[in-house]
């Protein structure tokens, strides 16, 4: 029954993700305009990248760390507070190397102001704590406080971002809601942990550093790929180019977090079957997983692709034309994105595999690299777009080929192929109402309710049963009697 919940928890707040940005998002776009959005999305690419940076692999280890003692308060209380020190020092560190770029790098001494307020939200980020709270499957809390602060959030858009000149605001509301995040993490976190018999002297960091070294370099590695883009698009082209594409790309991985939320809220149980032995409950779960996933991402890769000019003009206008391309280009990640997470982030780190996802990570660092020196500066936007879609469909490629030695695939490519076959009656929907419905905001409204039933017809009553598919509702009821 919990896991159930924790799926339905942040499949909720995966929605909201994709929610509250389609109100903010377009006016953002429509009120800054692209070189304004480009320079945002330039400096919380930054920021998130040493962020990511902080975090030294906690967002992976910590929750598995987490996972492993949330029943033993006393032990939850010592792991916690020393991955929490170890990520205070690393942002410690690297704050002081984030100032000295300020001042140094000709591109952000031009946005001093902004860049600063993008600090002190890198800062804040380690308050966020969200690996402890998943780890603790605490995901009606997370649900919960990531709605207030969205809503806040909505609210300070509309308020305080009315012309171009107000774009700095968008780092000084960020730093404000990122005050009140850490208020409400440590209340809760006050009443989960036990601090009564709690000492400094038995704390022992040295025994994080190697295994949080191995997924650091992992997460390093994925990173140049997957965080980087967006910065050596503003090094290598304009803020121009960066606007287009973070939009596109923006769009995009909104879809992404929903489907990422499916395996987000899985992967505690995951590690918790395999570490008990539960080998065939561990395999049937992924298994479903891997359904839900690639039956929901192919129809929207689809909609994306067919509909990415009415998309775009709608949410951000014309003057964002040229990321109808990018959009287009970069919507199969949607797709790749969710089988890594399935391959890689789930089934191989819950075994343990973490040296098979960095050496899938080195093979994606090395062609995101290559690929970006020779696509962008003369294509821009549409160069990083083809850079981060071969990049990544090379390190699921990898993920899969790891994966394959660890558990059996012989059923996923059935199902990988039934769900492809059922594209076909999306795209006759999708050029029928192209060609007799005139009006933008209606013909993707009418595309989407016909793809929906389409979608419905086809789970329900078109595909034959799999044979794990009942296998899997057994698991489920186990869970929901435990």
């Amino acid at each position: 029954m919990e896991t159930r919940k924790n799926v339905l928890y942040n499949v909720l707040l995966a929605i909201s993700q994709v929610l509250f940005p389609l109100i903010t998002f377009p006016y953002l776009a429509r009120t800054l305009g692209p070189e304004h959005v480009g320079v945002l999305n330039f400096a919380e690419s930054f920021a998130k990248y040493f962020v990511l940076l902080a975090a030294l692999g906690i967002p992976i280890y910590g929750v598995r760390e987490v996972a492993k003692v949330a029943s033993d308060r006393v032990q939850l209380t010592k792991t916690a507070t020393e991955i929490f020190i170890i990520n205070s020092l690393g942002t410690l560190l690297l704050s002081v190397i984030f100032l000295v770029f300020i001042f140094v790098l000709p591109q952000l001494a031009a946005e001093k102001s902004l860049f600063q307020w993008a600090l002190a939200y890198f800062i804040l980020q380690v308050f966020q704590l969200e690996w402890f709270f998943s780890g603790m499957n605490q995901f009606k809390f997370i649900a919960l406080r990531s709605l207030v602060i969205r809503l806040c959030f909505i609210a300070a858009v509309f308020l305080f971002i009315r012309n171009t000149n107000d774009y700095v605001n968008y780092f000084r509301m960020q730093v404000g809601l990122a005050v009140i995040l850490a208020a409400l993490n440590g209340k809760r976190l006050w009443e989960l942990l036990d601090f009564s018999d709690f000492s400094l002297k038995s704390l022992e960091l040295k025994k994080h550093l190697k295994p949080m070294a191995l997924l650091f370099l992992t997460i390093f590695t994925i990173s140049v790929y997957f965080s980087l883009d967006t910065i050596l698009l503003g090094f290598l082209a304009n803020n121009e180019s960066v606007g287009y594409y973070s939009s596109a790309l923006k769009l995009n991985r909104l879809f992404i977090g929903v489907l990422s939320a499916i395996s987000v809220a899985m992967f505690p149980g995951l590690v918790s079957l395999y570490h008990k032995g539960e080998k065939e409950a561990f395999v049937l779960l992924v298994k479903q997983c891997f359904y839900v996933l690639v039956s929901l991402a192919m129809p929207l890769v689809v909609g994306i692709i067919t509909c990415a000019p009415e998309i775009i003009h709608i949410l951000l206008g014309t003057a964002f034309d040229r990321a109808i391309l990018p959009l287009q280009i970069t919507a199969p990640l949607i797709l790749i994105i969710s089988m890594s997470g399935i391959f890689g982030f789930q089934i191989l780190s819950a075994v343990g595999k973490d040296k098979s996802i960095l050496i899938s990570a080195l093979i994606g660092m090395f062609i995101s690299i290559v690929l970006a020196f020779l696509l962008v500066p003369s294509q821009q936007e549409i160069g990083a777009a083809i850079t981060i879609l071969v990049t990544e469909l090379a390190v699921c490629t990898a993920f899969i080929f790891f994966t394959r030695k660890e558990i059996s695939l012989s059923n996923y490519s059935l199902v990988f192929f039934q769900q492809l076959a059922g594209l076909i009656p999306y795209l006759g929907i999708v050029f029928l109402f192209k060609l007799f419905v005139p009006t933008l905001l209606l013909r993707l409204l009418v595309i989407a309710v016909f793809s929906l039933a389409w979608f419905v017809v086809l789970q329900l009553f078109i595909l034959p049963e799999n044979t794990y598919q009942s296998q899997v509702r057994r698991l489920m009821d186990r869970l929901q009697k435990d």
